[in-house]
């Protein structure tokens, strides 16, 4: 096993065993194919966003997109394969989704902090002027995660208008942003979670 394989492993037992310690939400004969499943889908995404990003490289050796060793994993992929797969199960088994997300969520910052060494080790996720990337975002993740520790509210909200603002600027300085325009692809997925952040604040709100 790689050293970047044998973080996300231990972000992974990390999250894991924080959701089944908090979970009061989804049934507990139901727990065991919810986390199953949502690995799956996040870890789709997450690898479909990175083989999007680095395409041109993945077009030319379609093998190694089967290569997660390698690394590659795009975290905006995984929280939208992720937040697909919730929606899907929230509403199947007649669960709110953000009474799922908001039991997730607090965990959340603390596995992406961690998870980033894994770039540190594969040397990936650099800046212009070789500007640690990863570094960054691994603190301010963390950051994250103790601010989670004082606030029991918004939770979902705050981490998508939080992360989609960590993302959006980030994104300015890393050399392996897609351009749209005058924006990248991070950027304008980063604006997107920055609204349905405040819309689901909105929504919070006028249900309490």
């Amino acid at each position: 096993m790689s050293i970047y394989g044998l973080i996300l492993g231990i972000c992974f037992v990390v999250g894991i065993t924080f959701f089944q310690k908090n979970n009061k939400i989804i049934p507990k004969d139901k727990e065991n194919i919810f986390l199953i499943l949502l690995l799956i889908f996040s870890l789709i995404g997450a690898r479909l966003y990175s083989v999007i990003n680095y395409w041109s490289y993945f077009s030319q050796n379609p093998i190694q997109i089967l290569n997660l060793r390698g690394g590659g994993l795009g975290i905006i992929g995984g929280l939208i394969f992720g937040i697909i797969f919730i929606l899907i199960f929230s509403k199947k088994n007649k669960i709110p989704f953000l009474n799922i997300t908001n039991t997730l969520v607090p965990i959340i910052p603390l596995c992406q902090s961690l998870g980033r060494f894994g770039n540190f080790f594969n040397q990936e996720i650099y800046g212009i002027n070789n500007q640690p990337v990863w570094l960054y975002e691994s603190i301010l993740m963390f950051i994250l995660f103790l601010i989670f520790k004082k606030i029991k509210f918004h939770q979902t909200a705050i981490y998508l208008i939080y992360y989609g603002l960590i993302r959006f600027f980030l994104e300015f300085i890393r050399l392996d942003a897609i351009p749209v325009y005058f924006l990248s692809f991070g950027q304008i997925l980063s604006l997107s979670f920055i609204l349905i952040g405040f819309i689901i604040i909105k929504y919070e709100n006028s249900h309490n």
